[in-house]
């Protein structure tokens, strides 16, 4: 218990929590007013009360850590988007990646964004022992703000820094990976919000609806209210109330930026297990459903890793390219990748060697890039520069996709949640009519009716 009290009062401390005694004893005190109005509505007596208040206090940390996360994670996003768009603009006038720096840290006030482009800054600026000082410099951002074409960003910016060329069109595609998610990630936080109303309208609705049951109780003089019984649902449809606001809150206040390494490696696992599965009806059912998760992860990733490809393109033939993105590839991608690199070195002439991969998923965009970057391989690919802008912006309308579609995949929970209320409320209330019923029949048989 003492693990988990230091464990949460780190995580507040780090999304910007400043401890004060006076704002802790208000929310304490809303919390109690809450929870005694909430008590009287439904006629509590003394120890459901305590309880109630007891459960409110308990969960209070818990629901003040959501909110701090929420709008930390939203200050996080806003930052990002705006360095990301900010550092892309003065990289073409720069071409300088210190200066760039200089320039951007100047729109932040202080702040977490601010100190860390400083941060990255000064390394860059007071590092004298080590030769890729800008590459490390920029992982301090890259390790605060964790989001992929961040560090296509940073690796585009040193390789054109360092070898030169044309960059405007490079530019262009990554303030148009910038922009589209920026305007899923908004889109998101709007559905979000959607949610967590429509949650807190049926958690309303329904203790509203168990009211009703003691109001007609009262117009007939009956006092149900007070049984054991009653007592004992409403304080359990309370808690299990407070308890699913909760969840949604803490579902709906995730973070924004990358996938997390385990979600990574669960779908590296689900990939080797589809050339593992037999010819059993079992194992066929298992390999379409891995095949469909994998299928989605891919998409999602490829756009990724094409876009790192076409960086290395810039100053490299195809196949050394390829061997070049497989240390920054997405970790779905690296065996299959590793695959390829092993058939071409073998033969740098092997055409299947491109047409084979991911070919055990159904990927239209995949075949067409590899096709395409088989022509440029030898030679016939025409002006591969405008080819490769083409594919990779086919590949990022198709990434934002399936971004999206995660999305709607990660909300979806969400609607159990919005039942939930009305399920708990839906058994209070047949609780309560029984036992309004026995009360009546009670007084009835006494004749005191």
């Amino acid at each position: 218990m003492a693990r988990e009290g230091n464990r949460l009062s780190d995580e507040l401390k780090e999304y910007g929590y400043v401890f004060s005694v006076k704002r802790t004893l208000v929310q304490y005190a809303l919390m109690c007013l809450g929870m005694f109005f909430l008590g009287r509505f439904f006629g509590l007596l003394l120890i459901p009360q305590l309880i109630l208040f007891g459960a409110g206090m308990a969960l209070l940390p818990f629901l003040v850590r959501n909110a701090y996360r929420n709008r930390y994670y939203q200050q996080k996003f806003s930052d990002l988007n705006v360095y990301m768009e900010q550092f892309l603009y003065s990289f073409l006038k720069t071409r300088k990646v210190l200066t760039t720096l200089e320039d951007t840290a100047e729109l932040f006030e202080a702040g977490e964004m601010k100190e860390t482009i400083e941060e990255a800054r000064d390394h860059i600026l007071y590092t004298y022992n080590e030769t890729d000082f800008q590459e490390k410099g920029l992982s301090i951002i890259e390790k605060k703000y964790p989001y992929p074409v961040l560090s296509m960003m940073h690796r585009f910016a040193l390789r054109t820094e360092e070898i030169g060329g044309e960059c405007k069109e490079s530019v262009e595609l990554l303030l148009s990976a910038r922009r589209m998610w920026a305007d899923r990630i908004f889109t998101l936080q709007q559905e979000k919000k959607v949610k967590r109303r429509e949650v807190v309208m049926s958690i309303v609705t329904s203790l509203l609806l168990c009211s009703v049951i003691y109001y007609m109780a009262g117009k007939m003089h009956l006092d149900v209210a007070t049984h054991p019984l009653a007592q004992t649902m409403t304080i359990v449809v309370l808690i299990l109330d407070l308890l699913i606001y909760y969840r949604a809150d803490r579902k709906l206040t995730a973070g924004y930026l990358a996938t997390k390494e385990k979600e990574e490696q669960t779908f590296v696992k689900q990939y080797r297990r589809i050339k593992q599965y037999g010819n059993s009806p079992l194992d066929r059912i298992g390999k379409q459903v891995a095949i469909r998760s994998v299928t989605r992860e891919l998409k999602a990733k490829f756009p990724e890793w094409l876009m790192q490809l076409s960086l290395f393109m810039q100053s490299e033939n195809v196949a050394v390219a390829i061997f070049k993105s497989y240390e920054t590839a997405p970790e779905i991608l690296k065996e299959p990748l590793s695959e390829l690199i092993g058939r071409i070195k073998m033969n740098p002439g092997d055409r299947r060697a491109y047409m084979d991969f991911l070919s055990d998923f159904t990927l239209p965009e995949v075949k067409s890039t590899m096709k395409m970057l088989l022509a440029i391989a030898e030679g016939n690919g025409g002006d591969e520069r405008s080819q490769i802008a083409d594919i990779i912006r086919r590949n990022q309308k198709m990434q934002d996709e399936a971004n999206r579609q995660k999305d709607k995949d990660s909300l979806a929970g969400m609607y159990a949640l919005f039942l939930a209320p009305q399920l708990t409320g839906g058994l209070k209330l047949v609780v309560d009519m029984i036992l309004l019923f026995i009360v009546y029949l009670g007084q009835m048989g006494t004749g005191t009716m």
